[in-house]
């Protein structure tokens, strides 16, 4: 990161500015808002693609949609490289009213995945949002999925804290079809600590690799097979005393989804079982994602670790 966004003095809208630029720059994109039906259509077809609808098949987004919410003042963007749409996102107004914003989808273009877009559209979404005197944006995402689970904790400083049981019901997309529609609703306090210290670019790389594991309570780990192994009984008093907890999941589930559905399931009703009890427990908290896989959980601890 420059020094643009560490100017003294500089207010946490012109910061949040200046890290939204500076990750437009790095991905090779400009973002900017859709008003044309035109633009909703063409995004429209960008999400079909991403979620891999086939022709006849009616996505839930459509362009009447996106321009109803435009119009209303709800976020509604593309990334462009170039003349061409690479990424887009739509998020509406939510409560607490005048705070909240939830972001619903956000699709980038198969191939690009890994160049910075999906990073860069969240700051400038974030920019926007403190520039409307919102100060907290949520969405949902898969909790099985790592790489997804990674980027929303460690990379942007979001915190998980519902899990959502089949959240969207029947989903027949080729990303979802077959499996239930489990999710994790996060929250990002764009005013929080642990998101300035990401939007910075200090967010947890590897820096908990060496984790020590001795006196760590595993809620749910992975065996040799690839198979889900339940943990430590919470029972147990060295359990109880813990001051970690660690829920692992698959390195990639979406392979496991396409070749192996029924081992996909059994990771999903793993970790429904799992991951659910411990983000609605008021005395833990997520703290990190690691790279390997892994939710940290910390007792009594908020923010980054």
């Amino acid at each position: 990161m420059t020094g643009a966004v560490h100017v003294p003095g500089a207010s946490l809208l012109d910061r949040a500015l200046a890290t939204a630029g500076q990750a437009a720059a790095r991905s090779g994109v400009v973002i900017r808002p859709l008003t044309t039906l035109a633009e909703m259509t063409e995004c429209c077809r960008l999400f079909d693609h991403v979620w891999g609808l086939q022709p006849g098949e009616t996505s839930e987004i459509q362009p009447a949609l996106l321009r109803a919410l435009e119009h209303s003042g709800s976020y509604v963007v593309g990334a462009y490289a170039g003349p061409e749409m690479i990424a887009s996102s739509m998020a509406f107004l939510a409560a607490p009213i005048g705070r909240g914003l939830h972001s619903h989808i956000t699709g980038v273009q198969p191939g690009r995945a890994g160049s910075g877009v999906g990073a860069a559209i969240k700051w400038h979404q974030r920019a926007w949002a403190l520039a409307r005197g919102i100060d907290t944006v949520t969405w949902t995402y898969d909790p099985l999925i790592a790489r997804n689970a990674f980027f929303n904790i460690a990379r942007l400083g979001a915190r998980p804290q519902q899990y959502l049981v089949d959240f969207y019901g029947l989903m027949t997309d080729q990303l979802n079809a077959g499996q239930p529609s489990d999710r994790a609703l996060v929250v990002w306090d764009l005013t929080s600590d642990a998101v300035s210290v990401c939007a910075a670019g200090r967010f947890s790389r590897n820096r908990r690799q060496d984790l020590e594991l001795d006196g760590c309570r595993i809620a749910l780990a992975s065996g040799s097979d690839d198979e889900p192994v339940a943990g430590d009984d919470p029972a147990e008093t060295s359990v109880r005393e813990a001051d970690l907890t660690l829920v692992v999941v698959p390195e990639d589930i979406e392979a496991m989804r396409r070749g192996e559905p029924d081992r996909a399931m059994r990771w999903r009703r793993a970790l429904r079982s799992a991951l659910a009890p411990l983000i609605e427990d008021p005395d833990w908290q997520v703290t990190d994602f690691l790279r390997s896989g892994c939710y940290v959980f910390s007792r009594g601890q908020t923010g980054a670790s």
